[in-house]
């Protein structure tokens, strides 16, 4: 009777002390298992900008930045305006079957239409067709249809006259 009453309490004893180990651990892991999601190169949903490449000429010049991003009707189209040259991509970006974010990107204009060197010179104006833009040159006035579309057929940029 005594040895049965000795293995019960010890049996009790060592399930607490198992809890307690289980417990410590995942407490543990979870702390350690963040750090691997903090420090992992690519984070999905956000993007991670360093001070140095907000101090970067390429990127902005004063607090004009050199790119940016305008979406478009379709939740995962959005056009990159390179506000320096005129250079306009259409960047599609999706979650695949196992959660990992991927994009593609075709360009719509890969000509230089700048005329100077300054950043800031260009901006993109939605239309009434989900489809259609102008594309705005600030300094000079000069203006041009723009048109995205998934197909490259669909996809041009043309002088308005």
């Amino acid at each position: 009777m005594a040895f049965a009453y000795f293995t019960k309490f010890y049996s009790k004893i060592m399930i607490r002390k198992l809890l307690f180990v289980a417990c410590f651990s995942i407490f543990i892991l979870s702390g350690y298992g963040q750090n691997l999601i903090l420090n992992n190169e690519r984070s999905d949903s956000t993007i991670l900008l360093s001070s140095t490449n907000l101090n970067n000429d390429e990127f902005k010049v004063g607090n004009i930045i050199r790119y940016k991003l305008y979406p478009t009707d379709n939740m995962y189209t959005f056009l990159k305006l390179d506000t320096k040259t005129g250079k306009i991509e259409q960047l599609h970006w999706s979650l695949g079957t196992d959660y990992y974010e991927h994009e593609f990107t075709v360009y719509i204009s890969n000509v230089d239409l700048s005329l100077n060197d300054e950043s800031g010179v260009f901006e993109l104006y939605p239309t009434q067709n989900m489809y259609q833009f102008i594309l705005l040159d600030k300094t000079t006035g000069r203006s041009w249809h723009v048109q995205w579309g998934m197909e490259a057929s669909k996809r041009w940029i043309r002088p308005i006259l």
